[in-house]
């Protein structure tokens, strides 16, 4: 169970170290002057590119169910999941920057809870509660406009 758990943890910060690693890409990008839907079809293809590398060593077999369900699901995602998604951000990243950008990775868990109990039923915890106040108190304070005094 301990190595779970080190695991998830070395995984998140793997995850926080990529995620603001792409942040500053993309903003160097974009100061660049590469255009947006290029620049996101580029880095979805390394990431496929990537992916599928990884499969590969590790012998993992690719597989596509044709049924209608998984092929709206993987259209939608492709569509409204990655590239929409990735353009927003991006968009909102280059307008406000990657520092106050980032948060939304913060708001993103808190917006999945409350999807997931209108549409799934989801019951609220304890620890959920107090995760999403932490959230949520956080983006407060850190996208809340400064003073000049701090500015100094």
């Amino acid at each position: 169970m301990q190595t779970d758990a080190l695991r998830g943890i070395v995984f998140g910060l793997a995850a926080t170290l990529f995620a603001s690693g792409g942040n500053l890409l993309a903003v160097r990008n974009q100061r660049r002057g590469v255009p947006l839907l290029p620049g996101v079809a580029w880095g979805m293809a390394y990431g496929t590119l990537t992916i599928a590398v990884i499969a590969a060593v590790n012998g993992i077999e690719w597989t596509f169910d044709p049924r209608p369900g998984y092929v709206l699901s993987l259209l939608y995602l492709a569509a409204f999941g990655s590239v929409i998604a990735f353009a927003a951000y991006l968009t909102l990243l280059g307008k406000i920057g990657a520092a106050r950008a980032g948060y939304v990775g913060v708001a993103v868990p808190v917006v999945a809870l409350l999807l997931s109990t209108v549409f799934e039923h989801y019951q609220w915890t304890l620890p959920a509660l107090f995760g999403a106040a932490l959230c949520l108190a956080g983006n407060v304070l850190v996208l809340r406009p400064q003073s000049e005094a701090s500015r100094s």
